[in-house]
């Protein structure tokens, strides 16, 4: 059940977004799949045919709960726009590093850690705001902050295990992230199913 929020304009359009946001993090999990295998992959697969629909997809996660208009104080509604802006700002970090590639001819680096932190700091204010104005209820109302704590969890891991002793963070509790992210759009796709259901009112 879906709590102090307007009906969407179509919960066809928070299916999407919900379905996108699952496609992205599924994709996240193939991608750290196939940089962990060391198969021979063509590198346009894992640099650009992966992660630019893997990003569109994540993207759709925050997306998809301004789709909601959801009520409550202004207050929350400020903090929720900043923390998807803050997210999205974060996605296009990382695609402006995936696609330098293939613009400039080699990775700008500098964009994965601030993509990162950028999509952490984001996604935890966003599910602050989900979670204290209630727009979910149920186990969804977790979801969204659980992308943004998993980040603030992770990152003293990363740096006393992985990145002082190696220099580089560990892939595979970066692509654990996907978990949380996958959860998120299930949690936005099922919510568009709890509104179709709702008495008296017609989902378009």
């Amino acid at each position: 059940m879906v709590s102090n929020v307007k009906l969407p304009k179509t919960a066809r359009s928070i299916r999407f977004a919900g379905m996108a946001c699952i496609i992205g993090g599924l994709l996240w999990s193939v991608l750290v799949g196939v940089e962990q295998l060391k198969e021979p992959v063509p590198s346009i697969v894992s640099g650009l045919l992966i992660p630019v629909p893997m990003l569109l997809g994540m993207a759709c996660g925050p997306l998809g709960m301004l789709i909601f208009r959801p009520s409550g104080s202004r207050r929350m509604k400020r903090v929720g726009l900043i923390g998807t802006i803050i997210t999205l700002l974060g996605v296009c970090s990382y695609l402006a590093t995936t696609l330098s590639k293939y613009i400039v001819g080699y990775e700008i680096e500098f964009f994965y850690p601030v993509g990162a932190l950028l999509v952490g700091v984001g996604m935890l204010t966003l599910g602050i705001a989900v979670f204290v104005a209630r727009w979910l209820s149920g186990w969804r109302r977790i979801a969204p902050l659980l992308v943004g704590l998993y980040y603030v969890g992770m990152i003293p891991f990363q740096i006393i295990f992985f990145i002082i002793p190696n220099g580089q963070p560990s892939p595979i509790l970066l692509g654990f992230w996907s978990v949380a992210w996958i959860l998120f759009g299930y949690a936005i796709w099922s919510s568009a199913s709890t509104l179709e259901q709702l008495p008296g009112r017609e989902a378009e």
